[in-house]
C-alpha cells in the first residue's frame, strides 16, 4: 500500500513539497522529505564494506549501482534491531522457566508440606509485568501475545485452589491436579512461547529507503518499518529546538493534530 501511493506521488510529481514519509526507529515515528525520496525497498542483501563508520552497515547492488547502507538506529545511537531482538528473545526465555520453575515449587510445597511463597497474581509475576505493559505496532505479535492470557491465568489461579484441595481433599488430589497443569496449560504456554519467538525473529525483517544525494549518487537508509505517507503544511514545520538530542540531524519538527514527528535531514545523516 505505501508502495504503491509512493510511486503514485513520484509519477503525478503531485505536491512532493508538503508530503513525508513516516517510519519507525524502535517505538518512535520519524520522517524524511518525499521529495528527496527515489526508492523504497525490502532489505536487500548487504556486503560488509571497510573502513567505514560503524552506522555503515556496507554496501549493496542496485541496478547496477553499488550503494552505500547506512543503518539509522546505529546512528541514532540505538543497538541493532537484530541486537534488540536477541535481548527480548533471552528475556522470554527466563520468564518461560519462571512458569517451569513456579509449578515445580509448587509441587513442593504441597509435598514437603511448606508454604508457597512465589508470586500468585499473573499482573505481578516478572512475565505479567512486561505482557501488560508491552507496546507492539505488529499484528501478528499483538494478536499471538493476547493467546498467552488464559493459560497464564489458570497457571496462576492454580496456586490457591491447590492449597484448598490439599487441605481438603489431601495431598494425591492436590499432587494429580498439578499434574493436569503441567500436561495442559502449561505445555500450552511453552508451546506459545516457540511461537512467540518465530514472530519476533520474522518481525526483524527491515526496509531500506534509497535516496539521491546531490552529487547524483544514491544512499540507502535502514528503518524498523515504514508506516505511512501525509501531508505536512510548511507553516506546521518549526525549527529544530538544540536541546533536542538528534537536532543536528534535523530539518524541523512537524504537527499533524495531536502528533509531532521529527522530520530528518539525509544530507545530515552521512
Amino acid at each position: 500500500m505505501i508502495m504503491s501511493e509512493f510511486n503514485e506521488l513520484l509519477e503525478s510529481n503531485k505536491e512532493l513539497e508538503k508530503k513525508y514519509l513516516i517510519f519507525l526507529i524502535k517505538e518512535d515515528k520519524y520522517a524524511f522529505s518525499i521529495k528527496n525520496i527515489k526508492e523504497i525497498i525490502t532489505k536487500p542483501k548487504v556486503n560488509f564494506a571497510p573502513n567505514l563508520p560503524d552506522y555503515y552497515i556496507g554496501m549493496t547492488k542496485l541496478r547496477n549501482e553499488i550503494v552505500p547502507i547506512i543503518s539509522l538506529r546505529k546512528k541514532l545511537k540505538y543497538e541493532s534491531l537484530d541486537d534488540e531482538n536477541r535481548g527480548l528473545i533471552d528475556m522470554l526465555k527466563q520468564r518461560e522457566q519462571d512458569h517451569i520453575n513456579w509449578l515445580n515449587e509448587l509441587e513442593l510445597s504441597i509435598i514437603e508440606n511448606r508454604e508457597f511463597r512465589l508470586q500468585k497474581d499473573p499482573r505481578l509475576c516478572n512475565f505479567g509485568r512486561w505482557y501488560y505493559s508491552y507496546k507492539s505496532d505488529s499484528f501478528s505479535l499483538y494478536s499471538h501475545l493476547k493467546k498467552f492470557e488464559e493459560p497464564h491465568n489458570q497457571i496462576h489461579a492454580l496456586a490457591e485452589q491447590v492449597i484448598e484441595i490439599n487441605k481438603t481433599l489431601g495431598n494425591e488430589t492436590a499432587l494429580a491436579l498439578i499434574q493436569r497443569t503441567r500436561n495442559f496449560e502449561l505445555k500450552k504456554m511453552l508451546n506459545l512461547f516457540q511461537e512467540l519467538y518465530k514472530i519476533i525473529e520474522n518481525n526483524s525483517r527491515e526496509t531500506t529507503i534509497v535516496f539521491y544525494q546531490h552529487n547524483g549518487k544514491q544512499i540507502g537508509f535502514v528503518v524498523d518499518q515504514i508506516d505511512r505517507i501525509i501531508e505536512i503544511p510548511p507553516e506546521n514545520i518549526d525549527l529544530p529546538d538544540e536541546s533536542n538530542i538528534f537536532s543536528d540531524y534535523l530539518s524541523g519538527i512537524g504537527k499533524v493534530g495531536d502528533n509531532f514527528y521529527l522530520i530528518f535531514n539525509e544530507e545530515k545523516m552521512l
